[in-house]
């Protein structure tokens, strides 16, 4: 289960997983959190954005990260720095502008994964 804002996920699954879900802030310091949350190559990728854009790109990731963290049952005292641990499928799911969100599945293969929304208009 995870929720932000508005947002509140849950996921059903035979397998372990890890779910996160963030609201995009454009005002959070994406380049003091990069650096010990994000790979070299991330915070180079990270670099080629700036404003609003930057901020749902490090969102991105942070939710993978998340996600694959709470899988591993690790939390945020996991290495989020670390690759993808071998035996994880990670899927970003889609829900809406202002937010962003990621599913870490322990499994072999990639997960076969059905979203459903609820409200009004939830993708706002």
């Amino acid at each position: 289960m995870t929720h932000s804002g508005d947002l509140v996920g849950v996921a059903f699954s035979d397998r372990v997983v890890g779910l996160d879900v963030e609201k995009v802030d454009p005002g959070v310091d994406v380049d003091g959190i990069a650096r010990f949350a994000l790979t070299n190559s991330e915070q180079q990728e990270l670099g080629k954005y700036e404003g609003l854009e930057k901020a749902q790109r490090f969102t991105t990731y942070w939710t993978r990260k998340e996600a694959v963290v709470k899988a591993t049952g690790e939390g945020l005292r996991g290495d989020l720095q670390a690759e993808v641990p071998k035996g994880i499928q990670v899927r970003e799911l889609e829900v809406g502008v202002n937010h962003r969100a990621a599913l870490a599945v322990v499994a072999d293969e990639p997960p076969v994964v059905r979203t459903f929304r609820f409200g009004a208009d939830p993708l706002r």
